[in-house]
């Protein structure tokens, strides 16, 4: 792109950002009119009838400023991520398509992730990594929740499964299948150990409530005539835990150790064959795997077939607050780090291979 578009470029990257900046002050202060309007209807203060109005007024304006303001994000982002990741993908002869990404049944294929209720994919690469042909692109995944309180109203919620970039690499390897989940570690684990705690503690205290009711039900004389309807909703909400578990398990995998206590405490490890997993996790790979681990942070790898997959967690995301330069030399950091992480990885595989075909074993 040259300088002239840039600068062009640039020129709308700032009117963006200010409109944005301008929609959310608006919208912000919308939201406190909203909220006061509420407290004076509720407290019935003097004259409060003059502001029923307002709420039906403020909520509309508010849902029409997010989606503008959705509406001109995405306007710009195809743009910007044309001119910052095309030259940084270009210099690594790779083709770029923001527009397109990868499918899920692609992603499904990977076996790092469960299905997810909604996906998203865009910006695609296609290339060449250690001569091997590959695809990537941003992907999004997401659960969806939906909830009953005890009033009997639902709610929705919604849990990022994943949100990164997925490469799909082809290789010369014919592998059964492995697959590698960054454990947390550090902060996150500790973070992760707290919820956990907290979790236990609520489920206890809502068993603790509960069982003496149950207790009581049981002794009930009119409880017992319904007792063989309520034993039966109970086997069958069973049986519907039991098929879920069953079916978010690989089917083949089975969970494994390796001889590394610190490569065992970053990730979790899966296979579909425990001798295969030890030929293609020497002590050259796991080192070198531990080693990017600490350099780069969390990242997802799974071996099936002659495809590897490796899912790094943060995606290519287009920031307003930054000049268009600034984000070019972003962008070409990110894509080096990435294809060399990923380089380092396969050129390790293939040596190890190569020892395995020669009769070469590390021990």
């Amino acid at each position: 792109m040259r300088q002239g578009e840039l600068d062009k470029l640039e020129r709308k990257r700032k009117s963006t950002q200010s409109a944005i900046l301008i929609i959310d002050i608006t919208n912000v202060i919308l939201f406190i009119v909203t909220i006061i309007s509420f407290a004076l209807l509720i407290t019935h203060s003097p004259n409060s009838n003059e502001f029923f109005v307002i709420p039906f007024i403020t909520i509309p304006l508010i849902a029409i400023l997010i989606f503008a303001k959705r509406y001109i994000e995405n306007s710009i982002s195809k743009e910007i991520s044309k001119a910052i990741y095309e030259p940084a993908f270009k210099e690594k002869n790779t083709e770029f398509i923001y527009k397109d990404g990868l499918t899920l049944d692609e992603v499904m294929a990977s076996n790092l992730f469960p299905r997810p209720d909604r996906f998203a994919s865009n910006s695609l690469t296609k290339g060449e990594i250690s001569n091997f042909p590959y695809k990537a692109s941003n992907i999004t995944l997401l659960e969806e929740h939906t909830e009953t309180d005890s009033d009997g109203h639902s709610h929705s919620s919604t849990t990022v499964i994943f949100d990164g970039r997925l490469y799909i690499i082809e290789s010369p390897f014919n592998k059964k299948g492995i697959i590698l989940n960054s454990k947390k570690i550090g902060k996150d684990k500790l973070l992760n150990d707290t919820i956990l705690i907290i979790k236990i503690i609520i489920f206890l205290v809502i068993m603790g409530i509960l069982i003496p009711n149950i207790i009581s039900m049981f002794s009930n004389p009119f409880f017992k005539k319904d007792l063989p309807f309520f034993g039966l909703f109970i086997a069958i909400a069973i049986v519907v835990a039991i098929l879920s578990f069953l079916s978010k398990r690989k089917k083949g995998y089975k969970k494994a150790k390796l001889e590394s206590g610190q490569f065992n405490e970053y990730f979790y490890i899966e296979t579909q064959d425990q001798v295969e997993l030890r030929k293609t996790l020497t002590p050259a790979v796991m080192e070198k795997l531990i080693n990017l681990r600490n350099s780069i942070g969390e990242f997802h790898l799974s071996i099936i077939g002659n495809k590897i997959f490796f899912a790094f967690p943060k995606s290519f995301s287009i920031k307003y607050n930054k000049p268009i330069q600034e984000l070019i030399e972003e962008a070409q950091v990110s894509v080096n780090k990435e294809i060399e992480t990923i380089e380092s990885i396969i050129e390790t595989l293939k040596l190890e291979e190569e020892k395995i075909k020669k009769g070469i074993i590390d021990k």
